[in-house]
């Protein structure tokens, strides 16, 4: 009799165990589960900022790129106006027209907005080198700037001044200079317009309408 007492209290003993294993599995699972679920709606939420994310930088990359095609396309026209009277200059008209120096004040604030550091320094760069080749300035030398390029970034800038442009010889080296810089800035913009399909050469003609 106390043997099968034994043995029933065993049998007991096994099957509260087996319970008692059955439970932990299943508090095991939930707790997996939890944690898959967790883990889950947390790669989804990481996901959906992703996403998020790219769109509001695609978004904002397209409006600034429509934003700089019509503001480069005026900046290239005043280029090559800027070239024709620097081609016209002459040892007996050393100047430019301040027509020619001046750009439309929208474009001007558009610039300083829209513009790439490139486009934005090289083009100020080019205004302030002119500044003593403008018709009536009273500049006698001109802001002189220089920098470094790594990648399409500007760096190490630095402002100097040119000689005084009193003789021709000496303005004749700024409107050369001029010449290149308006050139490289037209090249500049088409670069970063045509990112890796442009070759950085080009070649232009214009004559005067008139």
């Amino acid at each position: 009799m106390r043997a099968e007492i034994v043995v029933s209290l065993a049998s007991t003993g096994v099957a509260a165990l087996a319970v008692a294993a059955s439970a932990m599995t299943t508090v095991l699972s939930l707790r997996a589960q939890r944690d898959n679920t967790k883990a889950t709606l947390e790669a989804q939420r990481s996901l959906a900022l992703i996403q998020e994310e790219a769109l509001r930088e695609r978004t904002s990359t397209e409006i600034l790129r429509a934003q700089r095609a019509s503001l480069y396309k005026s900046v290239i026209e005043w280029a090559e106006g800027l070239l024709s009277a620097l081609y016209a200059m002459t040892a007996d008209q050393a100047s430019i027209p301040r027509d020619a120096w001046h750009i439309d004040p929208t474009t001007e604030t558009d610039l300083d907005l829209y513009a790439s550091d490139l486009v934005h320094t090289r083009f100020n760069a080019l205004r302030g080198l002119l500044l003593a080749l403008v018709e009536g300035s009273a500049f006698q030398e001109s802001p002189l700037v220089s920098w470094t390029e790594h990648d399409g970034q500007i760096q190490e800038v630095s402002i100097g001044t040119t000689p005084p442009l009193a003789t021709w010889a000496e303005q004749s080296k700024v409107r050369d200079k001029a010449r290149r810089d308006a050139l490289d800035l037209i090249s500049a913009i088409r670069a970063e317009v045509q990112g890796t399909n442009h070759s950085g050469y080009f070649v232009s003609y214009r004559l005067d309408r008139d």
